[in-house]
C-alpha cells in the first residue's frame, strides 16, 4: 500500500473457505483491509470507506434487492460482482442492478478493478465483454466489417421511444458495439472525424450511457435477448 492512501473496509460476501483465503491473499498488503462481515458490518459507517466483495454463486448476488440491502449499510458502499468465469448476461444482469463492478479474480486485474471502482468507475473486463460482444453479433449472421443496413439502423434508432436515434447515430452506435474507434467508423462512414466524436456525444446522451462501452452495452441488450419483447432483431 502506497504512503498516504485511504485505506477501504472490505468485506468478503462468499461462503468458499478456499474463496476468502485466496481474496485474502490477494488483498493483504493492499489499502483493502479484509475485514469479518458478521462482527463488523454494522460499523461501517464509521470506518470510511467500504467496499463488498460478491460471490457471484450466491443465491441472490446479482439481484437488485442483495446489492441494495448491502449499500444500505452504508450510503457511499461500493459492491463488485467477483464471478468465477465471464458471462456477459450475468455481468450485464450485475451492472444493470446496482452493482459497481464486475471482475475476475486475478491479482492484478482484481485491484485495478476495485481502484477503479474507487474512483467512481464501472469497472468490467472490457477485453472480454467486447469479445463477446463480438461472438454474438457473428452468430446473429451480421457482417462485422460494414455498416449497418438500413433494417439495422430502424431497428437501432426504434429501440428508444422517447430518446430516438437517427439513422446516423444508429449506425454508429452499430460501429460502437463492434468496439471501432472513432477514426475507423469515419472511414467506414465517409465521414470525418470530429463529426463522428459529435454523433458519439449525442448518442451518449440520448440513451443517457457514460462512455460508448456502455453505449455497446445498451445496444447489446436491446438488440439481442433483452430486446426481444420489444420485436427487436439483428436478422
Amino acid at each position: 500500500m502506497s504512503q498516504g492512501e485511504l485505506k477501504v473496509t472490505t468485506f468478503l460476501v462468499c461462503v468458499n473457505p478456499m474463496l476468502r483465503a485466496g481474496l485474502g491473499h490477494i488483498l493483504a498488503n493492499t489499502r483493502y483491509e479484509v475485514r469479518d462481515q458478521e462482527k463488523e458490518i454494522g460499523r461501517a459507517s464509521e470506518v470510511g470507506p467500504v467496499m463488498f466483495i460478491v460471490d457471484s454463486n450466491l443465491k441472490n448476488a446479482l439481484e437488485a434487492t442483495g446489492i441494495a440491502a448491502l449499500k444500505d449499510h452504508h450510503v457511499d458502499a461500493k459492491v463488485v460482482i467477483l464471478a468465477d468465469a465471464f458471462s456477459l448476461e450475468q455481468m450485464m444482469t450485475a451492472l444493470k442492478n446496482g452493482a459497481d463492478g464486475y471482475c475476475l479474480p486475478t491479482v492484478e486485474a482484481l485491484i485495478r478493478y476495485l481502484d477503479l471502482v474507487m474512483l467512481g468507475e464501472t469497472a468490467y473486463p472490457s477485453a472480454h465483454f467486447l469479445s463477446a460482444v463480438l461472438e454474438a453479433q457473428s452468430r446473429s449472421g451480421v457482417e462485422l466489417s460494414r455498416p449497418a443496413d438500413a433494417s439495422t439502423r430502424r431497428t437501432v434508432a426504434q429501440a428508444s421511444d422517447t430518446r430516438m436515434l437517427s439513422n446516423r447515430e444508429a449506425e454508429i452506435l452499430h460501429c460502437l458495439m463492434q468496439g471501432a474507434p472513432n477514426k475507423i467508423i469515419a472511414r467506414q462512414l465517409d465521414v470525418a472525424e470530429a463529426t463522428v466524436k459529435v454523433h458519439v456525444k449525442a448518442i451518449l446522451r440520448k440513451i443517457q450511457v457514460a462512455n460508448r462501452t456502455q453505449a455497446a452495452m445498451w445496444a447489446v441488450e436491446h438488440l439481442s435477448n433483452g430486446g426481444e419483447e420489444a420485436g427487436l432483431s439483428l436478422s
